[in-house]
């Protein structure tokens, strides 16, 4: 994923103002806006920026559709957060998928964070409406943490989680870390861009769960203070490399900061002394923008930065920076700075080697500026690794230091090795988990890159490969060693008398997992250098004794031998400089081709330049300039050629001129051969021997026109002629020697020619652009031998320059210039005497034959071809080795032993095997003998399959590579691929009975719930049945004139009459209503209850009519008819509601008589209702607990039977060992020790690598008595054993615990939906008592009015006087147990409902009543009967019990024979003018109006509160229950996916561990061991 393409800058930067767009957002958002106090202003910009989230445009929407958009964005994260987990675990990565998780994240880290969050935290914004509800913010008709809001909730809050920590563990991890051109979003740290993201979620936070204006102080200050924070992190911490996008996110931040104190400044201050705040804030916006703009670069000043007085590893971070930017500026104020530093730096820096001290010619003004612009280049670069390396040394702990010193090292110097050692080192350090992770992926971007460049062979060679590779080959030795040791202790556990196998397991687990750490740093150093001789010496004993696989120990021998004969011959460098002569190695890498790596002192002292001068420059700088042009092609041809044909590694002499420091050319010869280093870097090393002329000679080299380039020193004592002559004014040749080029063809021959120089005289080719010898200061005492004598002779030898090895045409045919030599004559000789060809002096020397013993005199040319460094005695002459061991293979000794006499021939091996004589003939296989064997004894059917089988396994026991191929792609046995496909299939059943049981018996308890107010609901409907037959009572009293108390003077009853019939009304619709609701109920009624239901849909219900017929109903049927005469009389005038009217006369008697008397008929229905769904619920629980446990008894049987399977499995491997005979495990054991011991004392001897064979002499000795062991006893005895490993115990134990925690949720769902339901049962008579009241005290107020109206009225067949007594007893009653199982029920009572019930009888009802009756406020509910109410309802009934007793008892003490002085004349009846008198008195009217408003509202809210209380705890069940499926199944995902199916893999690896544990066998021992070959056979079988 890290290996990305480019990131545009433009899409940064569009991003980044669009996450600038989405910040501003939050302070304009609708919760917030109106603190700008410019609703209109704000609107417009909340308008504008709403369109970049989504959660805006989501306002006032249906629920379902913003749930479709949130689930979208939560699959999203769980998809990527998949995908990681996916990929961290996969070999090989799709395209696709890779391409989805880039998108994704890219998506979340940029302008999807801020929509997403704001979404997720939707979902949790709740706010108080008017009623006090809270309800949801985006749509009020949702209520908040009600219905299935929750549920979304908690996945809400899972998503915040989740989203948060992908994000912020991402953006610690994915960026890039380095400097790279084209990548905008490259970063030195995460954690500055990470500190946005915990910003904004701490906003949004605050911003959604906060309830404005109550909170609006606090948000702001949250606010200010996190974007304060953001603004400086990013401000100061310069996480980008990009200034562009490192300065719009200082824009973006400091935007954000200036909002946020805007924000405060309107809050605190707008309206109050300024106004239009608001557009103060977006006149500021461009002054920010300008402000971050215009400001000045961060510089370090230069001039008082000394790293020996840095604080912290960051200051030099900075330091070196700063010091790569100005490098890469290159302007002058660039350069100012740099020079400043040089002089600062020369005084500060404590090291004696340092780089700025040693280049004193570094501001040299006579250089040319491109070499001067080099040069500082190169040293400054060198001068920030000397910082960088000072600064590690100083804080060694700095991890970011390190880092930083390593993309250094990989973008500037292109050191990846010394890279590599850095990040090692940086590992060590403690790194925190950001720099963990970039230290690991720049760790293998590095291997890779290192691996790659074996593979082509462009290595870089520099000291720290060198030692690197010495310390892992260190590491290897000592990981060997360890694997040795463990190997030792495998063999010993086997010597016992009775070997664990359970220990042998775990040393055999030891052994595998060593031997591939041993492999991968083995690997690791092949890659460092593949011809390292002694490691693949070491490694191959390693292979054959320890390891046992004598084919890949053979082969490693081998290649170690064929290392050590190679023709490249790998040498340190450091050798060159114990070299005599000067040399000179460069680098042949493409990149750096030319580059000097290295030179000796001898070199320098002929040079003149000091060692740091020529290191790391190319070789162009001591050539002359006519060479060093081309000299890269030169190189270049030279490497194409080598490679064409490598075996001419070494190359002849050729002449070649170097120049000196001084910039005179020195002639010598050059011997050139390629070497390589120990960690394979391939070098041209050229050797340089100066030309020694025992006559003065002067070289010129001249262009094509005769312009001097370049001369050796003797042409100043010569000609007088200095460099700097030269270089000043050109100087051309036929200045000199006028008829130079006059004589080109004459002095082109290689005997040359005599030219003469005649001082005083100008030559007359010279024109005006040459100066004259004449014109120079020039010492002619030093020319001429005598002062007398005006000219001077010289042998000339003239030689042209052309490059004929470059491929270029053009270039081949060109003259490039002029070698000119010249020879001082000393007298007027014959020139004849110069003419003579130059006599070559051969040098001859003694040698000495090793052949013939004597010495033989043999030319030598002067310096040997053979490598300097090879310390060879040239005296003596080697024969050729091929014929020296071609003459071994001829000679008859070393033949003689075949030719030798068979004395054995005729005689014949037999046995004794049983009773029978068997001939064994020696040439069958060992196979055929054991075959033919095992027939003998166990007789067995099917030898032709096991000869079959055997030929196919043959191969195996010839390569262990191939054994171990075999038995890691063997299969598992089938048995326990069954029981891992029931487990899944039973975890997955698991699964779908859990969401079954949750869906399934959440619908049920909700039907449970909604049947509770069915129970109320029933009883309500009774209690405003009669008070309809209340208020028609009233009516009647008005119509016969009886209630004169209510009786206005002037309008009479008009008003009364108005008010009763609103209430008629009122109640008649309530009853209409709650008719309606419970007619439309579907019950459920059990089985057992049917009887209920029958009876309730049975006509059961005599209603009477005025004309004394009887027609029978249902209950519901006798309700209807109730209403339809209620509404009849409703509509009826107030003169015709009298006894006459038969609807009147229909209500109260059948209210009275008929209805009352089946009113228990649908209280039992609804009763057995909730019975009914409270046993389903419970049934259903308990089926589900049953098969949940089923199932689960089930799983955890496969389980156990699967871990056992696999044990069986696994121990029949192990007891494959104890079949290995106790003399081959004492060899090897031996062998193992014998290895150690060599490694330990540091023995390389080659020749004990095969002490295989001492082995095979000793078997063989042995052979036939192990063999007739074999064949007499059959079947070798097993060793007894033990097993110490009871891992398999304990993983059945904790996989039992975890089944046990599985059943421990489904028993705890049962007792809790028992328990539940129980409550509930156990309720309902407090329902029916509560809600009952309200219509048995309207019953009593009715049956009461009715006595005093009526004489001898009877109720259900009883005379008044017996009802009435009766009722005031059961109104006590009923009150007293109304207290009483409220007292008994209040450990399952809510006690919230247990206060409202307390507040309404002790303290005060009226708080309550106001709520229910509408039409009374408070103060008339405190006044009410001279504030009866003000002390509570118990003291109101107290007090309504006993004006019902005082009005009952004067309805009793009632004598015709008395007078009474009354209030009211209201009827000529005494008795009716007696009792309506009783009925007008305000006692009589309080009482009334007591029951049909007060304790009517009272009563209500109670059982409202009661329905309240039980929902309220049904609720927080369900919640719990919600929270324990949740739990539930994440508990399920974890420990199936991270428990359950690692643990399987585990499982599985450790029997492919067991099986492989059989490599550790010698292929031998495996090849005759029957049990060990019967067992391989059935696994390819299998």
């Amino acid at each position: 994923m890290m290996k990305q393409g480019e990131e545009s800058l433009y899409v940064a930067i569009l991003f980044s103002i669009v996450q600038l767009l989405q910040l501003t957002y939050l302070a304009f958002g609708s919760k917030i806006s109106y603190v700008w106090n410019n609703q209109q202003a704000a609107t417009d910009l909340s308008k504008i920026l709403s369109y970049f989230v989504i959660s805006a445009h989501l306002r006032q929407q249906k629920l379902e559709l913003y749930l479709a958009i949130f689930y979208t964005f939560f699959g999203l994260v769980i998809l990527s957060i998949a995908l990681f987990i996916i990929f961290a675990f996969a070999f090989k990565v799709a395209v696709l998928p890779l391409l989805i998780l880039k998108s994704l994240l890219k998506l979340f880290l940029t302008i999807g964070f801020l929509p997403i969050m704001l979404l997720f935290f939707g979902i949790l914004s709740c706010k108080v409406n008017s009623d006090g509800v809270e309800i949801w913010s985006y749509n009020a008709d949702v209520e908040c943490w009600g219905n299935d809001h929750y549920i979304h909730a908690i996945f809400a809050i899972i998503g915040i989680l989740l989203f948060q920590i992908l994000t912020s563990t991402t953006c610690l991890i994915y960026f890039e870390s380095k400097c790279v051109y084209g990548n905008a979003y490259a970063q030195r740290s995460g954690r500055p861009f990470s500190y946005y993201h915990i910003n904004v979620f701490i906003i949004i936070m605050s911003y959604q769960l906060l309830e404005t204006p109550r909170f609006s102080s606090l948000f702001l200050t949250i606010f200010t203070i996190s974007s304060f924070f953001l603004f400086y992190q990013i401000h100061t911490e310069k996480p980008f490399y990009n200034k562009v996008v490192q300065k719009l996110w200082s824009i973006i931040t400091a935007l954000n900061m200036w909002t946020s104190i805007m924000l405060i400044f309107a809050y605190l201050l707008e309206g109050q002394y300024f106004r239009d705040v608001i557009w103060g804030w977006v006149g500021g916006i461009p002054l920010i923008i300008m402000i971050i703009i215009n400001e000045q670069l961060f510089e370090v000043d230069l001039l008082s930065s000394n790293i020996n007085r840095a604080t912290s590893g960051q200051q030099i971070i900075i330091l070196c920076e700063y010091l790569l930017q100005l490098l890469d500026k290159n302007d002058q104020h660039s350069l100012l700075m740099l020079d400043g530093f040089i002089e600062i730096h020369k005084q500060t820096c404590y090291r004696n080697d340092c780089i700025l001290k040693a280049k004193k010619s570094l501001n040299d003004k006579n250089k040319h500026a491109t070499l001067q612009d080099i040069e500082r280049y190169t040293v400054f670069i060198e001068l920030i690794s000397q910082i960088y390396y000072d600064g590690i040394k100083q804080f060694p702990q700095d991890v970011f230091l390190r880092l930083n010193y390593s993309y250094f090292l990989i973008d500037r110097l292109k050191l990846k090795q010394q890279a590599l050692s850095e990040l090692q080192q940086a590992e060590t350090s403690g790194p925190s988990f950001d720099h963990e992770f970039i230290i690991y992926r720049y760790k293998r971007i590095m291997e890779d890159d290192l691996q790659e460049q074996q593979q082509e062979n462009l290595n870089q060679v520099d000291l720290v490969t060198e030692i690197a590779f010495q310390t892992q080959s260190k590491q290897l030795i000592q990981q060997i060693e360890k694997t040795s040791l463990i190997y030792i202790d495998f063999w010993a556990q086997l010597q016992e008398e009775i070997p664990d196998i359970g220990r042998i397991n775990n040393l055999g687990f030891k052994i595998l997992d060593s031997v591939n750490l041993v492999q991968e740093q083995w690997n690791r150093l092949k890659r460092l250098n593949q011809k390292a001789s002694k490691l693949n010496r070491l490694m191959g004993k390693y292979y054959s004794q320890i390891m046992n696989d004598e084919e890949m120990g053979l082969k490693l021998i081998q290649q170690s031998r064929m290392n050590q004969n190679d023709k490249f011959k790998a040498i340190d460098l450091e050798e060159i400089q114990n070299e005599s002569l000067p040399t000179i190695t460069i680098l042949t890498d493409v990149d750096k081709i030319g580059t000097i790596s290295n030179l000796n002192k001898a070199a320098c002292s002929l040079l003149g330049y000091a060692k740091t001068d020529l290191v790391n420059r190319k070789l162009n700088l001591i050539q002359p300039d006519l060479f060093s042009k081309y000299h890269d092609h030169f190189l270049e041809n030279f490497l194409e050629k080598f490679q064409d044909n490598n075996q001419n590694y070494q190359v002849k002499e050729k002449s070649i001129y170097v120049k000196n420091k001084q910039g005179y050319i020195i002639p010598c010869q050059l011997n050139i051969r390629m070497i390589q280093t120990i960690n394979s870097g391939v070098f041209m090393c050229g050797t340089i021997k100066q030309d020694i002329y025992h006559k003065p000679v002067s070289i010129f080299l001249c262009q094509t026109n005769g312009i001097i380039e370049n001369i050796n020193s003797t042409c100043i004592r010569m000609f007088g002629l200095e460099l700097k002559s030269i270089t000043i004014k050109p100087i051309n040749i036929i200045d000199i020697f006028s008829d130079i080029f006059d004589r080109k063809e004459e002095l082109l021959q290689k005997a040359g020619g005599v030219v003469s120089y005649i001082i005083g005289t100008r030559s007359s080719k010279t024109n005006t652009s040459h100066n004259s010898l004449q014109d120079l200061e020039i010492d002619h005492s030093q020319i001429l031998d005598n002062q007398n004598k005006q000219q001077v002779l010289f042998q000339c030898f003239l030689q042209e320059i052309k490059f004929q090895c470059i491929e270029d045409e053009i270039i081949q045919n060109k003259l490039q210039g002029y070698i000119i030599k010249l020879e001082k004559i000393k007298s007027q000789e014959k020139s004849q005497l110069y003419t003579k060809n130059k006599t070559i002096q051969n040098q001859f020397q003694f040698k000495f034959n090793c052949q013939n013993l004597t010495y033989l005199l043999e030319f030598g040319n002067g310096l040997d071809s053979q490598d300097p460094t090879v310390k060879i005695d040239q005296s003596i002459i080697w024969e050729d080795q091929t014929k020296i061991s071609q003459q071994i293979i001829i000679d008859p000794q070393v033949q003689g032993s075949d030719s030798q006499t068979n004395y054995g021939e005729g005689i014949k091996i037999v046995r004794l095997i049983g009773d029978r004589i068997v001939e064994i003939e020696e040439s069958k296989s060992d196979e055929y003998e054991d075959d033919n064997m095992q027939s003998l004894f166990q007789q067995n059917d099917n030898n032709e399959d096991d000869q079959k089988n055997e030929k196919d396994t043959i191969n195996l026991y010839r390569s262990k590579s191939q054994l171990e191929q075999l038995l890691s792609q063997s299969k598992i046995p089938r048995t326990a691929i069954n029981f891992r496909i029931f487990i899944n299939i039973m975890t997955l059943v698991l699964v779908l009975i859990t969401f079954l049981e949750y869906f399934i018996n959440s619908d049920f308890n909700q039907n449970l719930l909604d049947s509770l107010p069915l129970v109320s609901q029933n009883n309500q409907r009774s209690s405003t049945l009669m008070g309809i037959q209340s208020v028609i009572q009233d009516l009647k009293a008005l119509h016969y004139d009886q209630y004169p108390l209510l009786k206005d003077p002037q309008m009479g009853y008009i008003k009364v009459e108005q008010q009763f019939r609103g209430w008629l009304d009122k109640e008649l619709q309530q009853l209409i209503q709650l008719q309606k609701q419970l007619t439309l109920v579907s019950a459920e009624i059990g089985k057992d209850y049917k009887w209920v239901e029958d009876y309730y849909e049975m006509q059961i219900v005599e209603m009477a009519s005025l004309e004394g017929g009887t027609q029978n109903y249902t209950f519901n049927e006798a309700l209807q008819s109730s209403i339809a005469k209620a509404l009849q009389i409703n509509s009826t005038s107030l003169d015709k509601i009298n006894d006459q009217n038969g609807d009147v006369f229909y209500i109260e008697y059948n209210v009275f008589n008929s209805l009352t008397q089946t009113l228990t008929i649908p209280a039992e229905y609804f009763k057995y209702n909730i019975i009914s769904r409270g046993e389903s619920l419970e049934t259903s629980v308990t089926a589900f607990l049953t098969t949940a446990s089923i199932i689960l008894f089930f799983q955890i049987c496969f389980i156990i039977l699967f871990i056992i399977k696999i044990q069986v499995v696994n121990q029949a491997a192990l007891q494959l060992f104890l079949d290995l005979n106790e003399k081959k495990i004492k060899s090897i054991y031996v062998k193992c020790e014998n290895f150690i011991t060599s490694l330990q004392v540091g023995d390389d001897d080659d020749d004990d690598f095969i002490s295989d064979n001492d082995e095979k002499d000793e078997e063989n000795e042995n052979k036939e008595k192990e063999e007739g062991d074999h064949l007499l006893n059959g079947r070798k005895k097993r060793k007894k054993f033990r097993n110490s490993n009871q891992n398999y115990k304990h993983l059945i134990l904790a996989l039992f615990l975890v089944i046990v925690i599985m059943a421990a949720y489904f028993i705890f769902l049962f007792v809790l939906v028992q328990s539940e339901t129980s409550n509930i049962i156990k309720l309902i008579p407090v329902f029916n008592q509560t809600s009952f009241s309200e219509c048995y005290y309207r019953y009593s107020d009715n049956a009461l009015r009715k006595s005093l109206e009526v004489e001898k009225y009877t109720f259900v067949g009883n005379s008044s006087v017996e009802v009435l007594n009766f009722l005031i007893t059961e109104l006590y009653n009923l009150d007293a147990a109304i207290h009483q199982i409220h007292s008994s029920n209040s450990d399952i009572l809510n006690s919230d409902y247990l206060d409202v019930f307390n507040n309404i009888f002790i303290l005060t009802p009226c708080d309550y009543i106001v709520q229910i009756d509408k039409e009374i406020n408070y103060d008339i509910c405190l006044n009410f009967n001279d504030g009866v109410l003000q002390q509570g309802l118990s003291i109101g009934m107290a007090k309504y019990f006993e004006s019902f007793r005082q009005v009952l008892n004067s309805y009793n003490q009632f004598n015709e024979s008395n007078d009474y002085q009354l209030v009211y004349n209201i009827s000529e009846n005494k008795r009716t003018n007696y009792m309506m008198n009783q009925i007008n008195t305000n006692q009589a009217y309080n009482m009334r109006l007591m029951q049909e408003r007060y304790i009517k509202a009272a009563y209500q809210y109670i059982s409202q509160a009661l329905i309240d209380s039980v929902k309220k705890n049904a609720q927080n069940n369900k919640n719990l229950k919600v929270i324990l499926f949740i739990s539930f199944n994440i508990f399920l995902f974890f420990i199936y996916f991270f428990v359950w199916i690692p643990l399987v893999f585990r499982i599985l690896s450790d029997m492919l561990k067991n099986r492989l544990m059989l490599t550790i066998i010698p292929l031998q021992i495996i090849h005759k061991t029957a049990s060990i070959r019967q067992y391989i056979r059935k696994i390819i079988n299998h």
